[in-house]
């Protein structure tokens, strides 16, 4: 190994742990407690880090940034562990899923605010909500907890993280609003039944995309919304890499912004919009 890739690998190294400690004093700060000796160390760990820039975080921005960092560990780990698994969803590791719930919940946030300046799209949270692919119920529990005149049918095909679900929703206060149902999308029966739903196309090849949509439109109310969210291709290389292998490793495609517009205009949807945030861009619209 040549002294120049050692010396890469070993500042990658020493990056990984600065994000454990930074993470581990932000789940301090959250309310967690620790063997004093201990907790001054990763305090001193921090400060060696980023210096004194933590102590002026407000509590609201710590659950954000614990997400992200929670998410880079177990989307590596698993990474690492199994760079040879199929390109399908088919992740059965505990701490990924549920990992992948949290950070998904903010993604209703998100809808939240883009209603505050859509009127239609205000008016659809007052009435039933498809969440497809809905894996541990994140999206789903952010959904009965910001909204409560809406109703929730959460659906996926994956086991495992139905499992899961039903332990999250059951533990929640917002049981009697959130049906899960294992059902594929390209079942779904038509309504019209729904209000909004959201499709996460990152997890679809074209052709069950398509399908995805078809029903979807079918089963939807007049003017009803679909937000569907792909990945943000990143300005950096590397992220952008990343993104692509995320969306890989998901069993999907990488999908251009435009063609998602194409496909939801073929198919009768109006005021179609694109959102672009770093994580995710939301391709989104209504029927007539």
């Amino acid at each position: 190994m040549s002294e120049a890739i050692s010396r890469r690998i070993h500042e990658l190294a020493r990056a990984a742990r600065m994000l454990a400690v930074i993470g581990a004093a932000l789940k301090l700060r959250s309310g967690a407690g620790a063997d004093a000796a201990i907790e001054e160390q990763i305090r001193d760990g921090v400060r060696l880090a980023l210096g004194d820039a933590a102590a002026d975080l407000g509590d609201a921005e710590i659950a954000p940034l614990l997400v992200e960092i929670e998410m880079a560990f177990v989307e590596s780990g698993e990474l690492f562990r199994k760079p040879d698994r199929t390109a399908s969803w088919k992740v059965e590791d505990h701490d990924l899923l549920q990992a992948m719930g949290r950070a998904s919940s903010k993604a209703f946030d998100r809808i939240l605010g883009l209603a505050a300046t859509r009127p239609s799209l205000q008016a659809a949270l007052d009435g039933m909500f498809l969440d497809v692919g809905t894996g541990v119920g994140g999206i789903a529990l952010r959904a009965a907890q910001t909204c409560p005149d809406l109703d929730i049918d959460a659906i996926d095909i994956w086991e495992p993280a139905l499992r899961l679900a039903a332990e999250n929703v059951a533990a929640s206060a917002h049981a009697g609003r959130i049906r899960l149902r294992r059902l594929d999308v390209t079942a779904l029966a038509p309504g019209p039944r729904y209000t909004l739903a959201w499709l996460p196309t990152m997890f679809m090849k074209r052709p069950v995309l398509e399908q995805a949509i078809d029903r979807i439109a079918a089963a939807s109310c007049s003017g009803g919304w679909l937000v569907a969210p792909l990945y943000t291709r990143p300005d950096d290389p590397f992220m952008a890499v990343m993104s692509s292998l995320r969306a890989l490793r998901s069993g999907g495609e990488i999908t251009q912004p435009a063609q998602l517009e194409t496909l939801l205009r073929a198919r009768g949807y109006v005021d179609i919009e694109v959102d672009v945030a770093p994580v995710a861009t939301f391709v989104m619209g209504r029927l007539p």
